[in-house]
């Protein structure tokens, strides 16, 4: 059930919502990192955020006020606080806690969440919403043609008791069936779209979070880089601390969120725990390829590490994004050239009779 939640609510909570609450998140972030660099309170900094906030965003970060102002780690505070932030920036938070560098991981997370509210491009289920609206589109104009056209024509030609073309034959018995159950085929996609609407509005409103968050239990078998990029910057934020590697690695093993996550990382740090070296063991595990790990050992060799990591993650990232506009480019012409068939059959189904027609009368 979680599985169908994620593929159904996905598309429009990233159309929707994603853009503005990563602007919301990035301005959170940088005021919390201007706050503990400047040695500023940070808990009137936050309670001014909330008055300027609207909705339940503004009870979110009073929220995480009120917990700081009692004491609790700001680690802490935002893992108590579901929906503020994405479950792989409070884990870069409280490797940055724990490494004592927490406001190069509020930085670093400000930095990205930033990104993402400044992307321009529709991702995956921004695509994937468009692809389902085409489709309804399409699907709602076809079947208007097939329950109130198609059997006048049918009418006409039994009227000269012409023989139809069997394209055409066929395309009437798929009117035929739409006409018995045209309450289903125009009913059943606006219904779904309108419980799709409502749901996911409604677990917006209680604060709950898309189930999509989490991966599927296949997606590290099917690419094993796909948690890469967060990872290395985790080690970026341990470098920078002055900890290390295994600090990062035993964090996340520990407290992150993604079960998939931690069972994953949990060999690595065994293996670095052994003293055997890192880049390998993620060359192992085929998070990263060869020329990344001996790229990281120079890098560590030569005291330039916590650089190479949190370039080789936005890298990695960049290539990711471009071979999935690249897929969508290539995607576009073909759903044109396969709806320009279904059409283009269509259309001769509909014309081959008259053409039979015009010979009979002739």
């Amino acid at each position: 059930m979680g599985a169908f939640f994620s593929w159904l609510l996905g598309p429009l909570w990233m159309v929707v919502f994603d853009r503005a609450q990563s602007t919301r998140q990035a301005t959170l972030l940088w005021t919390m990192a201007v706050a503990i660099e400047k040695q500023f309170p940070l808990v009137p900094f936050l309670e001014a955020l909330a008055d300027e906030a609207g909705g339940r965003w503004r009870w979110k970060v009073r929220g995480l006020a009120d917990l700081i102002s009692s004491g609790v780690s700001i680690a802490d505070a935002l893992e108590a606080m579901p929906g503020v932030l994405p479950n792989d920036t409070v884990a870069l938070i409280r490797i940055g806690a724990e490494s004592g560098n927490i406001s190069g991981a509020l930085r670093e997370a400000a930095t990205l969440a930033r990104r993402r509210s400044e992307n321009t491009g529709m991702r995956f289920q921004g695509t994937l919403l468009y692809l389902s609206l085409v489709f309804l589109v399409l699907g709602s104009i076809c079947s208007f043609i097939m329950i109130f056209i198609i059997p006048k024509f049918k009418a006409i030609f039994e009227g000269f008791e012409t023989k139809l073309p069997a394209l055409t034959e066929r395309i009437i018995v798929v009117s035929d069936i739409s006409a018995a159950y045209w309450y289903l085929i125009i009913f059943f996609p606006l219904g779904l779209l309108a419980t799709w609407l409502v749901m996911a509005i409604l677990l917006e409103v209680l604060g709950w979070g898309p189930a999509w968050t989490q991966p599927l239990a296949l997606t590290y078998d099917w690419w094993p880089r796909f948690k890469t990029p967060h990872v290395l910057r985790c080690l970026s934020i341990a470098v920078a601390g002055g900890k290390p590697l295994s600090t990062a690695l035993n964090s996340l093993v520990a407290r992150h969120p993604d079960r998939l996550l931690r069972l994953h990382v949990k060999v690595i740090a065994a293996v670095v725990a052994r003293g055997e070296d890192c880049w390998q063991a993620l060359r192992t595990a085929r998070m990263l390829r060869l020329g990344e790990a001996g790229l990281l050992e120079a890098a560590q060799r030569v005291g330039n590490l916590g650089w190479a990591l949190r370039g080789m993650a936005d890298s990695i990232e960049r290539r990711a994004e471009y071979r999935y506009q690249l897929a969508v480019e290539l995607l576009h012409p073909v759903l044109i050239l396969a709806t320009g068939a279904v059409i283009g059959l269509f259309c001769i189904g509909m014309f081959m009779p008259l053409i039979e027609l015009v010979h009979k009368l002739a």
